[in-house]
């Protein structure tokens, strides 16, 4: 709530300063005051964009870990809402990765269009058309195999949870897909895209 008060303070600041800035103050300002303030308000608004953005791969890395962690006595359901959460987190995710790695673009693309599709396969038919690509577009660069498997993985989990018997065996094939996750994201970490 408090955070919420300061955003909404913070914003009518801004407001406020920006129509200070309109034509009638443009009177009273100097050129360099004002591209001063300009370029203040400017960065203020990348650095919020920079930090929800950070704010989004810490979320995506805490529920892949809660996964992995509780994935031996977790309830099935759960993990599987979970997996789907870190499904749908990671077509968040994904687009800003685009914007520093454009050469990933077509291949990413249609592995975020099938959202929806991977979610209802069997277990051999995700592994096949998106593991090993069989639906995917030819990638340009390994670091879009990693980004990939950010959506794919967890899309795994969840098709293991929605569709197998909860087993021993697959609890551990849920907690390697999960693993997998995690490894592919230090991957995309090390390719400095956040």
């Amino acid at each position: 709530m408090t955070l919420k008060i300061h955003t909404a303070l913070a914003g009518s600041l801004i407001a406020l300063a920006i129509a200070a800035c309109s034509d009638q103050a443009n009177n009273h300002l100097d050129t360099t005051t004002k591209e001063a303030f300009e370029a203040s308000v400017s960065q203020l608004a990348q650095s919020s964009s920079s930090a929800q953005s950070t704010d989004l791969w810490k979320k995506y890395e805490t529920i892949a870990t809660e996964i992995k962690t509780s994935h031996d006595s977790a309830s099935f359901s759960d993990l599987k809402q979970k997996s789907q959460s870190l499904t749908q987190l990671s077509t968040e995710l994904l687009p800003k990765f685009i914007a520093h790695n454009q050469e990933c673009e077509a291949y990413l693309s249609v592995a975020m269009n099938s959202v929806d599709v991977m979610l209802n396969l069997s277990l051999e038919q995700i592994e096949a058309d998106y593991h090993a690509d069989g639906k995917l577009p030819p990638m340009n660069d390994v670091k879009c195999y990693h980004a990939k498997d950010l959506l794919v993985h967890p899309a795994t989990a969840a098709v293991i949870a929605g569709t197998m018997d909860d087993t021993a065996e697959s609890r551990s094939m849920i907690s390697a897909e999960i693993t997998e996750v995690l490894e592919h994201l230090e991957q995309v970490k090390q390719s400095s895209v956040r």
